[in-house]
């Protein structure tokens, strides 16, 4: 016999994807945090729209970059912290509401408080990031270097939650049925989006002509290992799993 949970507005039967998930409504938090979400989404695109579409454009084109790089003009500083805003929303409002569809409950049991837990948590997460990397190109006196990866760390951040929000918003309102593949495509993009970073950083060094060994190194050190200590994290706090 097939057992049910309700927990904070999501009926869950059978844990996880293969199961039946239905979404019977999320408390009204989740929907402000939404419209916070398009009301941000709408300034930055009727404001920035330019330095949006430029932004896009770098994140394919190494010279690109180093020339937003060199200019970093105030419109483009402006953009840039309504856009880290966004991508750190987005982060907090997908894990969010997905936990219900892994058989978890939000934490401390309220959207709200795990909304702003998990985007507070990936902003201080790329914050830190951002510090090691400069502290780093201050000890090899590779300011300028590093400097350009914060730069493009932080477009690919902008452009993701941009990019990501209208699938994340929709995910709470859709049926159950597509909702597990909307989930997918994020999720999907969010990687797509990882790989792409780890490649700037690959385009950077191989510039300097920089040992493959530091390379690896690095990727160890400051990419996957505060990625799993996120993860890590993430299931500790969600520790109430449906049984």
């Amino acid at each position: 016999m097939q057992s049910q949970q309700l927990h904070v507005g999501v009926l869950v039967e059978n844990v996880g994807f293969e199961g039946n998930i239905r979404a019977e409504g999320y408390p009204s938090s989740v929907t402000l945090f939404i419209i916070f979400g398009l009301a941000l989404y709408a300034v930055i695109m009727y404001n920035f729209g330019k330095n949006v579409l430029e932004s896009i454009l770098s994140l394919f084109n190494y010279r690109r970059t180093l020339r937003m790089f060199e200019e970093r003009r105030e419109s483009d500083r402006q953009a840039a912290m309504l856009s880290n805003i966004m991508f750190s929303l987005v982060v907090g409002i997908f894990v969010s509401i997905v936990l219900p569809f892994f058989g978890a409950k939000p934490l401390w049991g309220s959207y709200a408080l795990s909304i702003l837990f998990f985007s507070i948590a990936a902003n201080l997460l790329y914050t830190l990031k951002a510090r090691v990397w400069k502290l780093l190109g201050a000890i090899f006196v590779v300011q300028t270097y590093s400097g350009i990866y914060v730069n493009s760390m932080f477009l690919y951040n902008h452009i993701t939650g941009l990019i990501l929000f209208p699938l994340v918003a929709i995910i709470p309102y859709i049926a159950e049925n597509p909702a597990p593949y909307v989930i997918y495509i994020v999720i999907a993009l969010f990687v797509i989006s990882y790989f792409l970073k780890i490649f700037r950083i690959f385009q950077i060094i191989h510039s300097q002509n920089v040992s493959l060994f530091y390379f690896i190194l690095y990727l160890c050190s400051l990419e996957f290992l505060p990625l799993l200590l996120f993860i890590k994290s993430c299931k500790m706090l969600s520790v109430n799993i449906v049984v």
